[in-house]
């Protein structure tokens, strides 16, 4: 019996703790939770079917623009292989065509690691997409090929690398028609001399050397004749000195030149009727060249002046005295002449 009252009394003190934890929760007064509170009706959603009909709605399908946009994170563009039988297809229209037969085409991904690739035409365009899988790019594999030429022969060096010591060495033979101004032969006759006609040969050597201006020697022999009123004047003269050549312009068979020389001379003599003498000269030589190649040696055109210092040596005959004042004169050429090159 005590039992059963403890018992009682401990459930009656359970319950009076509890109780006081219980709150009391009044009507909200919030629209939304007295939206929700609300029971559902679905005859809005039904009344639908009486204001839209959907039935005989047209859809017109719609197909994606290909839009190509160049940007710096593009692929670029690579020559590639088209596998055999590969699915093209063109991006103006629906056209799907296939290769019969394996193709080198020019191609970029449209995205690096994309799925799709364009594929160019002849106008540097892209024209078509397909797979990228259906390509092989061998961009790379092309920059490791060797550069040489595949059809060309080149001769077996030998093992002990010989060098070629030979030195080209020209030589030029020319014809020179002159004009000059021989005031200095006035002193062997009493006419008044002023133009002069003579001709030169000339032989000219030159060492083609790594430099751009080749090196030479000259060696001239003169003829020629002043015609006065009553009495004329013949000389002969040789000359030699150093000269130089600069070839300036090239262009298919011709080779465009210009020179310069300074000659000294080692005989110069003149005769009239009435006395001879003996001269010194010195003369700077400039003048354009023009040559024409040819497999059996070279053929020249060319046009110099020159400026002549002359003096007399020794006493003239008859003549107890005479002016050794040195006289320059000018003398104007054309030339024609031929060159070979040999080895030396």
């Amino acid at each position: 019996m005590k039992t059963i009252i403890s018992i009682f009394i401990m459930a009656l003190s359970i319950s009076n703790t509890f109780a006081n934890d219980i709150v009391i929760v009044e009507p909200s007064t919030d629209v939304l939770d007295q939206f929700l509170d609300e029971d559902i009706s679905f005859q809005n959603l039904d009344s639908l079917s009486d204001v839209l009909n959907i039935d005989n709605q047209k859809y017109k399908k719609y197909k994606p623009k290909e839009f190509i946009r160049q940007s710096p994170t593009t692929p670029k563009k690579l020559y590639a292989v088209l596998k055999k039988e590969s699915h093209l297809h063109s991006l103006k229209s629906e056209k799907v065509i296939s290769n019969p037969e394996k193709i080198y085409v020019n191609a970029r991904e449209v995205y690096y690691g994309g799925k799709w690739s364009y594929i160019y035409n002849k106008d540097n365009k892209e024209k078509y997409k397909t797979l990228t899988k259906n390509l092989v790019f061998i961009e790379e594999v092309i920059k490791l090929r060797p550069t040489i030429p595949g059809n060309e022969t080149y001769p077996m060096q030998s093992k002990y690398n010989i060098v070629d010591s030979n030195i080209p060495f020209e030589f030029h033979i020319l014809y020179r028609n002159e004009s000059t101004n021989y005031s200095s032969f006035n002193i062997l006759t009493d006419d008044s001399l002023e133009t002069a006609a003579s001709n030169s040969l000339s032989l000219k050597g030159y060492f083609n050397s790594l430099l751009p201006i080749d090196i030479g020697f000259v060696f001239d022999f003169q003829t020629g004749k002043a015609e006065g009123e009553s009495d004329s004047v013949t000389w002969k003269s040789f000359s030699i000195g150093p000269t130089i050549k600069y070839d300036f312009y090239k262009t298919g068979n011709f080779t465009f030149n210009t020179q310069f020389a300074v000659k000294k001379s080692l005989f110069f003599s003149a005769t009239s009727s009435e006395s001879e003498a003996n001269f010194s000269s010195l003369s700077w030589q400039a003048g354009l060249e023009s040559v024409y190649h040819t497999k059996y040696g070279n053929i020249s055109l060319g046009f110099d002046r020159s400026f002549i210092r002359t003096s007399t040596k020794g006493e003239l005959p008859g003549q107890s005295s005479f002016s050794n004042e040195k006289e320059t004169m000018a003398q104007n050429a054309f030339t024609i002449g031929y060159q070979y090159t040999w080895m030396l």
